[in-house]
């Protein structure tokens, strides 16, 4: 690989790898060159180079120009192949022509491409059925996906062959970010048994714009054996569905892996339209308050971890000469003390906590204690040996713990303390929050202070711990210059307010007179998080062999009157050619009576006794009770249409209703009889 080096002055540079890519085997350096080498490609013998307007020989052995140099046809190459059998190059430029020309800077044919549609790799395929091949590595351009695009060319026409597929985006801010293409070469020695196409990715690793690139290879099947890697396949398609108020449905979505022989890999998020539409910027301050004059005149206010349930802030302090530490139950706006717990402390107290919808984990010395803020118990211990966690994250799904410390540590444990992951950042983490909601995700959020005193706030990647680009700074509560705020803890909540998702922060500041004081703050994320009407049941990521099929169970749950919700499912999978999926949501909460079923609208006793079965695909069993007047029966659709009438002359004991000619789907069935009227919902299978 070439490149430039932006670390030394960028001057330029040709790396060598091991295959795996796991190990750089040497580094040569050439010093400054005007623009740099673009394309490469090797005859059995030498590597060749593309600079600016020349085609170098490159000794494979010491990486060393050889004094072997052609001419290149036009100014500013990119891409560059090699043709064994005319033993010719191909080189393209910035313009849509692709040039061949001989040893010699003859140019002995020239093809067009697709207008202004970038060229930045090229490679020689002599493999595939039909060849030999072209292949251009250029991109994809539409206003909603950008990223690297495959095209495969026929030299002898100079026409493209309509086979063509899609790079991945290994952008940790996609799909909200783009991948660029870069060179391009194709092996048969990479992998046993495979032709690939190996694709240099100008992308991210880390964050936004860190020039830290991706290599992938991409199989280019030429046995036609199928598509490159796994294969993803969805049902249903689409999900549509009508609930009566207070009922709820898990519906499953299959995922199948059609291939016989790769290992799907796939996750599965929420987003719906609308949901990064907030007023608020990412870092605004929502609220502040000082916890320590809040918690006056007690003597151990020395605080340390954060966490929030339930519309109440909880924070944890550090151990008294007591053996004591305490655990305050704030109200959300910071005005009032609602409960404070005292707790035995063997060693350091809760350094750091954090909470999901149930309970805070509290992290000592040596362990990760659960606690019932509805019992005011501990409830479970997790071992985690003596790992230093000046912050704790929580993630629901996995069950795992995520432990950060001042020295840039982050240590993955489960519930049984058996270590998952471990990870080196360059921050002096005092926070950590896991962030279920934000689209992409889920992420892990870092809180620490930066190398000129300043707070951060960062989101992480959790798989590998890698900045995603997302970050902002922290407000500085202290009024004396000397003493900056520094961070203690964070934890990333959707519950404090109607479509908003914040991040609660817990400082320590100092007043003018020196004196220190504990401060609560409360941040905008600038994101809607999905609405609690539908959630996706864990697990929401999984790995499914060959021919085999997961199921991701999706809760649809109505929690208001007649009205129309849309949200899409997106599944991510490790499928080269079809990554993401897209599976919409139309759900409707019906009213509890549709409008104009009834013009009776009193209601006393009930007239049925029992309904069954319930669901049903046939018959549906009424059991009445006591009726002195004529009974009537109406069933009506989720859109409010009477399906079914029948009456029936007492004496009434129970009556049949024949469904099964019906659609499945809810209904409401309207049983009345006088002045009564029952109602009751049908499923029908």
């Amino acid at each position: 690989m070439t490149g430039a080096d932006p670390d030394d002055i960028w001057q330029h540079k040709l790396y060598k790898f091991t295959a795996d890519g796991q190990t750089l085997v040497e580094t040569y350096e050439y010093g400054l060159e005007f623009v740099g080498w673009a394309g490469l490609a090797y005859d059995g013998e030498h590597l060749w180079t593309a600079g600016v307007d020349t085609v170098w020989q490159i000794n494979i052995t010491n990486g060393q120009k050889t004094g072997v140099k052609i001419k290149a046809p036009q100014y500013y190459n990119r891409g560059l192949a090699y043709d064994p059998e005319s033993d010719h190059f191909w080189i393209s430029g910035e313009n849509s022509v692709i040039y061949e020309i001989d040893k010699q800077g003859n140019i002995v044919n020239s093809v067009n491409f697709i207008p202004d549609q970038g060229m930045s790799g090229l490679a020689w395929d002599n493999f595939s059925e039909g060849g030999p091949y072209l292949w251009i590595w250029a991109m994809k351009y539409t206003p909603s996906d950008v990223r690297p695009q495959a095209f495969q060319l026929n030299v002898q026409t100079g026409t493209l062959t309509g086979v063509s597929f899609e790079g991945v985006l290994m952008n940790p801010q996609a799909p909200y970010a783009a991948d660029g293409a870069a060179g391009a070469t194709i092996t048969n020695q990479l992998i046993d048994g495979k032709v690939t196409l190996v694709g240099v990715h100008g992308s991210s690793y880390q964050s936004y714009n860190d020039q830290l690139d991706w290599v992938v290879a991409y199989d280019l099947d030429p046995e036609g054996t199928g598509v490159p890697g796994p294969e993803i396949s969805v049902t249903p398609e689409s999900i549509q569905n009508d609930l009566m108020p207070g009922d709820s449905v898990d519906v499953p979505v299959f995922i199948s892996n059609l291939n016989d022989e790769f290992t799907l890999n796939w996750f599965a998020s929420l987003e719906y339209p609308g949901m990064w539409d907030t007023i608020g910027m990412m870092g605004d301050t929502l609220l502040t308050f000082d916890a320590t004059a809040l918690t006056a005149p007690d003597t151990n206010r020395r605080m340390r971890g954060i966490a929030y349930i339930g519309d109440f802030i909880y924070i944890s302090t550090s151990r008294n000469f007591d053996d004591q530490f305490q655990l305050y139950k704030i109200k959300k706006d910071g005005s009032e003390i609602v409960q404070t717990s005292n707790f035995y402390a063997a060693f350091t107290g809760w350094t750091s906590i954090t909470s999901d919808d149930q309970y805070i984990y509290g992290s000592d010395q040596y362990y990760i204690q659960e606690y019932n803020p509805a019992t005011g118990g501990i409830t479970a211990t997790y071992l985690k040996n003596s790992f230093s966690a000046d912050g704790l994250a929580y993630d629901p799904q996995q069950e795992h713990f995520y432990m950060g410390n001042g020295v840039g540590a982050i240590k993955v444990i489960n519930k049984e303390g058996d270590e998952i992951n471990f990870f080196v950042t360059p921050f002096e983490i005092e926070g950590l929050s896991w962030d279920s909601w934000t689209p992409g995700g889920p992420y892990l959020w870092a809180y620490y202070p930066d190398s000129e005193g300043n707070i951060r706030a960062s989101r992480l990647n959790p798989n590998t711990a890698a900045p995603t680009g997302v970050a902002f700074d922290g407000v500085i509560l202290s009024t004396n210059p000397g003493y900056p705020d520094t961070p203690k803890d964070i934890i990333i909540t959707r519950d404090w307010q109607e479509n908003k998702l914040v991040m609660i922060a817990l400082h320590d500041s100092y007043s003018a007179s020196g004196a220190g004081a504990d401060q609560v703050v409360v941040y905008d994320l600038a994101t809607t998080p999905p609405p609690k009407w539908i959630e996706l049941l864990s697990p929401t990521f999984g790995n499914v062999n060959p021919f085999d099929t997961d199921t991701l169970f999706v809760r649809l749950k109505a929690i208001m009157e007649d009205t129309l919700m849309e949200a899409q499912i997106v599944i991510n999978s490790n499928d080269v050619l079809n990554p993401s999926v897209n599976v919409p949501v139309n759900f409707r909460m019906m009213p509890e009576i549709a409008t104009g079923i009834l013009t009776q609208n009193n209601t006393s006793d009930k007239i049925v006794r029992n309904l069954f079965p319930n669901p049903t695909n046939s018959f549906v069993t009424i059991l009445i009770g006591e009726s002195s007047e004529n009974l009537s029966i109406k069933l009506f659709n989720s859109a409010g249409i009477l399906v079914h009438e029948s009456f029936y002359s007492p004496p009434i004991n129970d009556v049949q209703v024949n469904v099964s000619k019906l659609p499945k789907g809810f209904y409401q069935m309207v049983i009345s009889t006088g002045d009564k009227i029952d109602r009751r919902k049908l499923l029908i299978q």
